[in-house]
């Protein structure tokens, strides 16, 4: 590809007019002007030292800058490099990356929403891998492929739910290159807002629901739900269906969006109308039943290993996904019975000798630890208590810390407050924002301490919920990461260790 060729394709359509040198060959693409290389093309990045940035982009071998037209003037007169002019920089790169990297597995599918997008993705690529499907997942948990695929090359590592463009077009390639024809990945608001995923080729995209968090970034909640609405306005194709929770609070503004489009839509939701519904929901210590209505047709007593009533929201997701892509309702609905939760999602880590169950659970935000709490409350008997150890994240959405407290006071029997990556900030200071709401909370800093303790006051019949952390295996304090995980913390207190 030449940069008249990029120019081209980035909307220059005068392209052979703006480079003397336009049939210069290009040979990568790069936003960070340490990782240049010479050949690349150089993505101009809006930030304070932008200028800075380009300037070194070119001194290390940069054939051609892209930048917007606030940069433009400035560069042209201080660095003697083509440049391509472009609305958006963010979603210059996401295109140019496609360009790129073109390969990407065949069927595509995204969910985006507060919680739940952990588990679907699992609940997706489980249901894949048993329909025989060389298959991948992406998000919060990593990179997961089904047994068929043969990677061909390394993926690069991220911590983000939804990397930046470059490195995700970069995923998409290999995966398709090893032969994986079917992909569902975690769509962050943080990723939507910053144009990371434009160029994706979706077959479908989910909403599972909004409530706060992230407020730190977004500032309110509706500009967090435009970010997460541009999964279905600006990278979902108009004739590809959207599937959403029918149970949201913005269902009517996004089914409205997705309406205007010309959009199919397929709406899930219990105990209520709905293309995809699930009833009768029935509750045992570490399974649910229930009947599900799949546009029209009924399965009764379908079991699925879980717990915690919102999982069944979260399977209805994955089957409207799924149904999106062609795939029968019946060869879906034979596989629900093997589904597995998520790791760190409602997982059941271990039982005390009198069997109290302790479970790990990711919430960390207010919705998220109301609705784990409420789910597992149904799964208590009346001799048993629910406990809860939790904490509130350091350098985030601050707003949520008193929220958390008051639903953890309401829900939970007995309330245990400890430390949650408090990051930069005062550890001590957090868990007072979050007593001001549960006063009559333990308060445990340290949260090896804090679920030793729990554990030990559990009584017969007891659940006790770990919440906040989940899969993760470390805890960040200050720059540090000092290895952590709740999941072996619980077992080795469960073990006598």
């Amino acid at each position: 590809m030449t940069l008249t060729d990029l120019a081209h394709d980035l909307g220059q359509v005068r392209a052979q007019e703006v480079f003397q040198n336009g049939q210069l060959p290009f040979s990568g693409l790069s936003h960070d002007s340490r990782q240049v290389k010479a050949g690349d093309v150089f993505v101009v990045v809006p930030c304070d030292q932008a200028e800075a940035h380009a300037r070194a982009a070119v001194r290390a071998g940069a054939v051609a800058l892209i930048a917007e037209p606030d940069f433009e003037d400035a560069l042209q007169r201080k660095i003697e490099a083509p440049i391509i002019p472009v609305a958006s920089a963010r979603r210059a790169l996401s295109q140019a990356a496609a360009l790129l990297y073109a390969q990407q597995p065949g069927t595509i599918v995204a969910v985006t929403g507060t919680n739940g997008k952990t588990s679907v993705v699992a609940f997706v690529w489980q249901i894949w891998q048993r329909l025989g499907f060389p298959a991948a997942s992406l998000g919060t948990l990593g990179v997961n492929l089904s047994e068929q695929a043969q990677l061909k090359r390394e993926l690069a590592p991220t911590k983000l739910n939804t990397p930046d463009a470059l490195t995700f077009h970069k995923i998409l390639d290999t995966l398709a290159a090893s032969g994986v024809t079917h992909c569902v990945f975690e769509a962050s608001s943080h990723g939507l807002d910053q144009y990371r995923l434009h160029g994706v080729k979706l077959a479908a995209a989910a909403f599972t629901n909004l409530s706060q968090d992230h407020l730190d970034y977004h500032g309110t909640m509706d500009a967090y739900f435009e970010a997460k609405a541009k999964l279905f306005t600006d990278v979902l194709p108009a004739d590809k269906t959207a599937v959403i929770n029918k149970a949201s609070p913005y269902f009517p503004s996004l089914q409205a969006m997705v309406l205007g489009r010309g959009q199919p839509i397929l709406t899930y939701g219990i105990d209520q109308p709905a293309d995809l519904m699930a009833q009768n929901i029935q509750l045992t210590s570490d399974k649910i039943k229930g009947d599900f209505t799949i546009q029209g047709e009924t399965w009764r007593d379908i079991s699925l290993n879980m717990v915690g009533a919102f999982q069944v929201e979260n399977v209805l997701c994955a089957i409207g996904l799924i149904l999106a892509c062609g795939v029968p309702a019946l060869k879906i609905m034979e596989i629900l019975p093997y589904l597995r939760s998520a790791p760190g999602r409602m997982e059941l880590v271990g039982k005390t000798d009198q069997g109290s169950s302790i479970f790990i659970d990711y919430a960390h935000t207010p919705d998220a630890l109301s609705r784990a709490l409420q789910a597992l409350r149904k799964h208590v008997t009346k001799e048993g208590r629910l406990k809860v150890v939790f904490g509130c994240g350091g350098n985030r959405d601050a707003g949520k810390r008193p929220q958390m407290g008051e639903m953890a006071h309401a829900l939970a029997d007995d309330v245990y407050v400890t430390d949650d990556n408090p990051r930069d900030e005062d550890p001590a200071f957090i868990r007072a924002q979050v007593l001001v709401a549960c006063p009559k909370a333990h308060e445990i800093g340290d949260r090896r301490q804090a679920i030793q303790i729990a554990i030990q006051n559990m009584r017969p019949h007891d659940v006790l919920l770990i919440a906040g952390k989940g899969h993760e295996q470390g805890q960040i304090i200050g720059d540090q990461v000092i290895p952590f995980d709740d999941r072996i913390e619980a077992q080795a207190m469960l073990m006598g260790k």
